[in-house]
């Protein structure tokens, strides 16, 4: 076995990285450019943690370094982020699914080799000066692993997926919903369907310009200034690697007579469970259309059943809409592990 810890801001794509994303199931936003143009814009140095047999990975860990000299209004300028601080193990854009991925996962989660295998790796290499981790996105089947002496663990927000497998049109998806939600939802879908004025397709990323998007989708990040870390706007250059990669897509609305952008959201496909990302609308007054984030909903519903998946992520928050529309929640945790 051989490991290396790569920085994607300067250490070239590995020859094992596409294979890897294949057997892990790595959507868009794990293509190694995409990686490199998020990682030199993000607040805290990132690395991935690779150990290969032979040739072929075996398990790979992604996490950011939380040290002395974060800040959370600059960007990592340096491998290091001070002498003393921790890892935070988090995936790169969203929070749906966990920051490793272990080719024998003992049943945990791989939660079990994150502590016997990963952390001993990473405090050699950064020394004593790394005290802690933290470890995101935990399955509810890792929680017994990483429970233990001086141990936090916490449930955090759930994951919404919506099965699909067993329906064969969006009709049977929103006949199998509660009778007041069906009803409302038909007279959005209805409405929006009989605007002349306005034209929905999913498309892919490489047919959408970044720019445009980047745009709208820092409206919806401007309502989420009230959280204690406020989150990075949406960068171009970031969104234009990322847009370019074969698995996005995005459902897009827009104003028939200007084609104007006026909401969207972003879809990171996957042979099971493609995810919805990132959503966006510009306010009714400015040219927005009313309702058209519960139509969003039925469009990837109806979408992912078309392409035969198995159903759709719609990520953290709104939990009880969420399942409203069907959705199921598959509970996640956190862990806060010392390194002695």
């Amino acid at each position: 076995m051989t490991s290396e810890v790569l920085d994607p801001r300067v250490d070239p794509e590995p020859p094992y990285w596409r294979e890897l994303r294949a057997l892990a199931g790595l959507r868009g936003d794990w293509a190694w450019d995409v990686l490199r143009q998020q990682a030199w814009c993000a607040r805290t140095p990132w690395s991935v943690a690779v150990t290969l047999e032979g040739s072929r990975p075996r398990w790979f860990v992604a996490a950011a370094w939380i040290g002395t000299r974060s800040r959370r209004h600059r960007f990592a300028t340096s491998r290091r982020g001070g002498l003393l601080g921790g890892l935070d193990v988090r995936a790169p854009g969203s929070g749906a699914f966990p920051a490793w991925w272990f080719a024998d996962t003992d049943g945990d989660g791989g939660c079990g080799r994150l502590l016997t295998e990963y952390l001993p790796s990473m405090r050699r290499l950064l020394g004593a000066g790394m005290k802690a981790t933290l470890i995101r996105q935990v399955p509810g089947e890792g929680v017994a692993t990483l429970a233990g002496r001086f141990h936090l663990v916490r449930e955090t927000e759930p994951i919404a997926r919506v099965p699909t497998a067993g329906f064969t049109s969006g009709d049977d998806w929103l006949a199998s919903l509660p009778r007041r939600r069906k009803a409302q939802l038909r007279k959005v879908f209805d409405a929006i369907e009989a605007d002349v004025d306005l034209t929905v397709e999913v498309l892919p990323g490489s047919a959408v310009d970044a720019v445009e998007l980047a745009e709208l989708l820092r409206l919806n990040e401007v309502k989420h200034r009230d959280v204690p870390i406020v989150p990075l706007p949406q960068f171009v250059g970031y969104l234009r690697r990322l847009l370019l990669q074969p698995d996005v897509f995005v459902l897009c609305y827009r104003d028939g007579n200007s084609r104007r952008l006026v909401a969207a959201a972003t879809v990171y496909d996957h042979p099971q469970w493609p995810l919805a990302r990132a959503w966006s609308s510009l306010p009714v007054e400015d040219g927005g259309r009313a309702d058209a984030y519960f139509h969003m909903y039925g469009e990837l519903v109806r979408w992912s059943i078309e392409r035969g998946r198995r159903g759709v992520v719609l990520g953290k928050k709104m939990a009880k809409l969420k399942t409203s529309l069907g959705a199921e929640l598959v509970p996640q945790y956190a862990a806060v592990v010392p390194v002695r």
